[in-house]
């Protein structure tokens, strides 16, 4: 089908996109110091077009790129809203919240399909190696005034893989290397052998390589296959020119090289997911060491620009972060029907929907019923990342704001209705975790609220009516 096929190849997304009314092109030069980064900021907080940008300052001839932004922002237009994540995982324009997640998570129940490896393939077209290289020159856009530099790395995707070759993985990161996350996982086997781990940093990949690089999905799963079962086709893939990792053969720009077991250097600030930036404080992060670059004629180099929400990292990692979630908790036994992440929440409300015929089934009670579920998401991987739950009734559209503020507002007692855990360690990128004020056990506190009032844990029937149209119209609610 037409709309597949921009799951799998950039230029084809990108046309899709141009298609639909759903694509700015920008020809008039753009300063790269904070101008580019301004306009696509307004563009993502605006729910306006993507923008491609044909002519940033700096950019002569088929040596440098266009820049791509706000590819998997948010539209305004009705009904459309998700139409740039959707076309990333190959459903159409018009599929809603609960589609995106039901097909991530299909694709989990299929059997990977193997990538095919190619001679050759458009990443190819040039090459630059060794003291050709000079990073410098490359047009990459200062994306805020308090960043501690340019950031070339914000829709990308590293590639490493285990010491065997059995595990590759494809991670979008924001230059760090972090323990918990698999690059870091594999990065200290590589340390624990005393040698610099193989790396390759690719831009412009299949839409779809970029969403599976910002899933939690299991350690040791490998990556390239799962973008296969989730597009329905084998990803292409070629051999880089100086290791043995493979990167996707329609890729725009490669970086091929070495992340360091012993060299550091000073990496941030940056405005975070959170849209916040703490100036001065830069982190002592592995050095990752470019010795080829290669990159196909005229590329294109897509960026996120992360600020007040929504942006990719609200619709791409919290949006995959819900669909982990959900599959965890339904393989657990637990009753869920959705699990969704309001953009607005910058990746730290996570709503959970509520089977209540099953609820009720259970036996169980408000706080037993919200402690398994805590354990059962904060002690997962994806977990980690998450510090606040919320359980709705299924008579809640966990994807509908207004909704998840009403059952807040009128069915959430403040204490008795929340469950705090204190055994799980948080994200350090959350900003109250590191700079709040410090907790006699060294940990930040995650929390389940039950946005249910008790009668819904034991009678299938609600003991009350909704006094909205849509409510009385129904007879439902």
């Amino acid at each position: 089908m037409y709309y597949t096929q921009a799951a799998k190849d950039l230029r084809r997304f990108i046309q899709q996109l141009d298609d639909e009314g759903e694509l700015l092109k920008i020809t008039k030069e753009v300063d790269l110091d904070l101008e580019l980064a301004a306009i696509v900021r307004k563009v993502c907080e605006m729910g306006e077009r993507a923008t491609l940008f044909t002519n940033p300052k700096g950019r002569e001839g088929d040596e440098l790129f266009r820049i791509l932004g706000a590819s998997i922002g948010v539209s305004k237009r009705p009904g459309m809203e998700l139409c740039r994540i959707a076309k990333s995982i190959g459903l159409p324009s018009s599929a809603t919240g609960h589609d995106v997640i039901a097909k991530i998570n299909e694709a989990k129940s299929k059997p990977p399909i193997p990538c095919q490896k190619l001679d050759s393939g458009p990443v190819k077209d040039h090459v630059i190696r060794g003291d050709d290289i000079d990073l410098t020159k490359l047009p990459v856009p200062l994306l805020h005034e308090h960043d501690g530099g340019k950031f070339i790395d914000t829709l990308g995707i590293h590639v490493v893989q285990s010491l065997a070759g059995k595990w590759t993985n494809l991670r979008e990161l924001v230059g760090l290397v972090i323990p918990e996350q698999d690059i870091g996982t594999i990065w200290n086997l590589w340390k624990e052998k005393g040698e610099d781990m193989p790396w390759a940093l690719c831009f412009g990949v299949p839409p779809a390589a970029i969403v599976v690089g910002g899933m939690p999905i299991p350690k040791w799963t490998n990556e390239p296959e799962f973008i296969g079962a989730l597009t329905g086709a084998p990803v292409d893939i070629v051999k880089c020119e100086t290791n043995d990792l493979c990167v996707p053969a329609n890729a725009g720009i490669v970086l091929e090289g070495v992340v360091s077991i012993s060299e550091t250097a000073p990496e941030g600030p940056m405005v975070e997911y959170n849209c916040l930036v703490f100036p001065g404080r830069p982190t002592q992060c592995p050095i990752f060491k470019v010795n080829t670059i290669t990159y196909r004629h005229d590329p294109i180099l897509p960026i996120c620009v992360a600020g007040r929400a929504p942006d990719e990292n609200s619709t791409i990692w919290s949006t995959m972060q819900a669909a982990v979630i959900l599959d965890i908790c339904q393989k657990a036994g637990l009753p869920l029907k959705m699990v969704w992440c309001p953009f607005e929440s910058h990746c730290l409300w996570f709503v959970f929907q509520v089977d209540r015929s099953k609820l009720v089934e259970m036996h169980t009670s408000m706080e037993e019923f919200s402690r398994k579920v805590g354990h059962t998401v904060f002690g997962s991987k994806p977990g980690w990342s998450i510090p606040k739950i919320f359980l709705v009734g299924d008579y809640i559209d966990p994807t509908n704001l207004a909704d998840v503020i009403w059952a807040e507002a009128t069915r959430c007692e403040p204490d008795r209705h929340e469950f705090v855990f204190n055994e799980y360690s948080n994200t350090p990128l959350i900003p109250y975790v590191t700079y709040s004020l410090p907790s006699e056990s060294g940990m930040n506190g995650k929390v389940v609220k039950c946005y249910m009032l008790p009668a819904e844990f034991t009678e299938e029937t609600l003991p009350w009516k909704e006094g909205s149209f849509e409510g009385r119209l129904s007879g439902e609610r």
